[in-house]
């Protein structure tokens, strides 16, 4: 699998990181898209590090590759809990540094997208929802979780967002059409090392898979701010640099997104109609 290669420079005009991915989506950029690119203008940006992401690659019976973002628990460092997950069975961790695949084996690259970063927050490069045939993706979180996760909340939080349309469902109602379909669970999968994961295949539109770990005695406001992060992972979003959001890693402070995080997302999503 050839590996993402990222250049990154910055835009005279301001301060939107641009970052170019050797990658693929199943939804490629438009000429408006290129238009917001250019004349975005941001404070602060962000550096594209990757180095405190843990990925875990993953491949299902009918070949599909998934990538999964595992979520250190506080005092647990990225090195770690990649050494926790490898005591515990998990094959596929990538070293520190590495770049996870960008799409399916076999499937054609037909344009590189630009990786966008705004202030602190940062996309997660290659992983976008398609348009169909709305103007801001649709995007159906399907709770199976307990009460003790506010996944509620955490959606209305994200639905805020311009540019994309994040809506909840209990997880007996499943999605319009099967698709845009991201399944959040709970269990005690094990203290090892890690509070939540996303899992996405590259190059798809779904299903994406929260997992939220109970193996952990954690507050109310750490459920909160946990599920907060994992759904915006879902949303094609990466980790924060700032702990204003809630997808800073490794310390769950912040309930919610910040204001970088509402900012990226209609730069990745820029045919927003609302």
């Amino acid at each position: 699998m050839r590996q993402a290669v990222r250049i990154s420079a910055v835009l005279a005009a301001g301060g939107l990181v641009v970052l170019a991915a050797a990658g693929t989506s199943s939804a490629q950029p438009s000429d408006a898209q290129a238009a917001s690119t250019r004349t975005a203008t941001p404070a602060a940006p962000a550096a594209d590090d990757h180095s405190d992401t843990v990925y875990v690659t993953g491949k299902a019976k009918d070949g599909t590759v998934s990538v999964t973002i595992y979520d250190p628990a506080e005092g647990v460092s990225p090195d770690q809990l990649r050494d926790m997950l490898r005591r515990s069975g998990v094959t596929g961790i990538l070293a520190k540094g590495q770049e996870p695949p960008t799409a399916q084996p076999g499937q054609k690259v037909n344009q590189p997208l630009a990786c966008l970063s705004y202030g602190t927050a940062r996309e997660w490069c290659d992983h976008r929802w398609s348009y169909g045939a709305y103007r801001d993706p649709q995007v159906y979180f399907l709770d199976h979780t307990s009460s003790a996760w506010p996944v509620t909340a955490a959606v209305n939080d994200w639905y805020q967002a311009v540019g994309i349309d994040a809506y909840y469902r209990w997880h007996t109602a499943g999605c319009p059409g099967g698709t845009h379909c991201v399944h959040v669970y709970n269990g005690a999968y094990g203290a090892t090392g890690w509070y939540g994961l996303t899992t996405w295949s590259p190059g798809t539109q779904g299903p994406v898979t929260v997992q939220l770990n109970d193996s952990y005695p954690l507050s109310a406001n750490q459920h909160r701010t946990i599920a907060c992060h994992e759904l915006g992972h879902a949303l094609s979003l990466a980790h924060n640099t700032s702990t204003s959001s809630c997808l800073y890693s490794g310390t769950y402070i912040s309930l919610r997104p910040n204001s970088d995080d509402y900012n990226l997302l209609p730069r990745i999503y820029p045919l927003s109609g609302t």
